[in-house]
Parts: structure tokens; C-alpha cells; sequence
């Protein structure tokens, strides 16, 4: 049996993307009967949860809302690129907003398909 996943997801302020993709991922992760444990955090030191080299080297995945997001938590927190996913997801979006729901679920599903998780 695989081990449980830890995935993070990471936005600037851990307010709309992040939070809502951690929702996103917990209903898909029961639905499906997935082993995965979700969290969120922020890039900024501001953030509602402020990410830590703690939170992040945690992580098994972590999935960031935009490209450059990835080069932050290269330099500044040590990780390895190799896990780090970009969802390309800009910060137009409100919390739980219907269609950046969608647009994580999708993306999600691409991802989890892609490692034969469904």
C-alpha cells in the first residue's frame, strides 16, 4: 500500500487560490478514497498561513498558483524543483469561487491521472 501524500499548496496570501485548492483536493481525495493529506500556505510573510521550510519540506508535492512561485521556493526554501507542480492559476479569483473550483479540479485530475492515481 503507498504511503499517504502530503500536498501543499501555495499561493501569495493563502486567501482565494491555495485555500480553495486544498478544499478542492480533499473532496477529490474522499471521492476517490485517495490517501492524500492537503494543506495551504502563503508566500507572503503576511499570509493567512505564512509558509515555512518546515511546511514545505514536509510536502511530497507542492503546488504553486503561478510560475514564479516555483524560483521562491527553490531559493528560499531549499526545495526540490522536481516537486514542485505549477497550476498556472492567476490571482483573479475569489475563495471558492465556482469556476477556479473547476479550474483545480481539472488541473488535479490531470495530475493525479498522470501519477496513476485514477
Amino acid at each position: 500500500m503507498a504511503k499517504r501524500q502530503n500536498y501543499l499548496f501555495v499561493c501569495y496570501a493563502n486567501e482565494n487560490r491555495s485555500p480553495t485548492a486544498e478544499d478542492v483536493c480533499r473532496k477529490m481525495a474522499g471521492v476517490n478514497d485517495l490517501d492524500i493529506n492537503a494543506s495551504s500556505a502563503g508566500i507572503s510573510k503576511a499570509a493567512n498561513r505564512p509558509l515555512t521550510k518546515e511546511m514545505a519540506d514536509k510536502a511530497d508535492v507542492i503546488f504553486v498558483m503561478e510560475e514564479d512561485m516555483k524560483v521562491e521556493l527553490v531559493q528560499y526554501y531549499q526545495q526540490n524543483p522536481g516537486k514542485i507542480v505549477s497550476l498556472n492559476i492567476p490571482d483573479v479569483y475569489s475563495r471558492d469561487e465556482p469556476i477556479l473550483a473547476h479550474i483545480l479540479e481539472v488541473r488535479l485530475y490531470e495530475f493525479l491521472s498522470e501519477e496513476g492515481l485514477l
